[in-house]
């Protein structure tokens, strides 16, 4: 049995012109696919014959021709220089695979948080695809192996998933120019806002459940009509144009507020907080970049 110091020493592109050779029938035409001189393909090809033991070519005045040993050999060439292309394919996929994060996160948090989150830490060998969706989708994107990380804005963490809060904001209602509660002081019972028109996000948004819960601590819930609508810039567009009452957080309309587009309407006791949760599957992502953009993001 031939050592394993031997089989280091094979060379496969001289494996490869070998092979070339039978397929040509010829060592002339084998080196000059390969951009080889003859006489430097001649020598690898004994080269290989000798960390062989085997004759490969036979040698004559009109050329070379393959011993019955060489293409006995041939296949095993070939199995060698197949296995040797599904390792560097296999290599590829896992470069790729730790050089990328699949991440699926809320409209909200890619609005006003992931950017910073991402340009903080050192990732800039890391390619994030980014899935937006509302809460409910992320949260079932990540359970179902779809993405490795996701972002979510609900009251609750998600059931089923690892999680931690990387940032908590308010929710405050706010009502634009042509409401009758526009510039209002004085405090309104939760009674009376859950009685008047809202504007609520689809349900599956984090937003409408953070709402739902808020109102349900006093024992009610959304009495009135309401204006659904798919997010949160659609709410707030929505109470500009005067439709009713919208929680919003406040990283989304301080200019509106500053500029007196919209005014906060006072209610007596409620103060909502919605936490920011990235979450994952398991002890830990299976990925190692995305176990490193995981301890930026909760470290920043």
């Amino acid at each position: 049995m031939r050592t394993i110091a031997e089989t280091d020493d094979l060379d496969l592109s001289s494996v490869r012109l070998f092979l070339t050779v039978v397929e040509l029938g010829s060592v002339s035409k084998a080196a000059a696919r390969h951009g080889l001189s003859q006489p430097s393909a001649t020598a690898r090809l004994q080269k290989l014959e000798r960390q062989l033991g085997v004759g490969l070519l036979d040698r004559g005045p009109t050329g070379s021709k393959t011993t019955a040993d060489g293409i006995q050999l041939a296949p095993a060439c070939a199995e060698l220089l197949t296995v040797a292309s599904q390792l560097i394919n296999q290599s590829e996929q896992l470069r790729d695979e730790h050089s990328r994060v699949s991440v699926a996160a809320t409209r909200h948090v890619v609005d006003h948080f992931l950017s910073d989150w991402v340009s903080a830490t050192d990732l800039a060998d890391v390619r994030l695809d980014i899935t937006e969706a509302d809460t409910l989708r992320v949260a079932q994107a990540v359970r179902s192996g779809e993405t490795l990380i996701g972002f979510t804005d609900g009251p609750q963490a998600p059931i089923g998933l690892r999680s931690q809060v990387v940032v908590s904001e308010r929710l405050v209602p706010v009502v634009g120019r042509s409401h009758r509660w526009f510039g209002r002081r004085r405090g309104l019972p939760p009674t009376t806002v859950a009685s008047a028109t809202l504007v609520l996000q689809a349900p599956g948004s984090g937003t409408r459940d953070v709402v739902d819960a808020a109102l349900a601590q006093h024992a009610i819930g959304a009495m009135g009509e309401h204006v659904e609508v798919p997010s949160a810039t659609a709410a707030r567009l929505a109470v500009l144009n005067g439709d009713g009452v919208a929680f919003l957080p406040t990283c989304r309309i301080e200019r509106d507020l500053e500029h007196g587009a919209l005014t906060q309407v006072p209610v007596v006791d409620t103060r909502i907080v919605q936490p920011v949760r990235i979450v994952w599957r398991g002890g830990r992502p299976s990925v190692r970049t995305a176990r490193r953009l995981l301890a930026a993001i909760a470290s920043a």
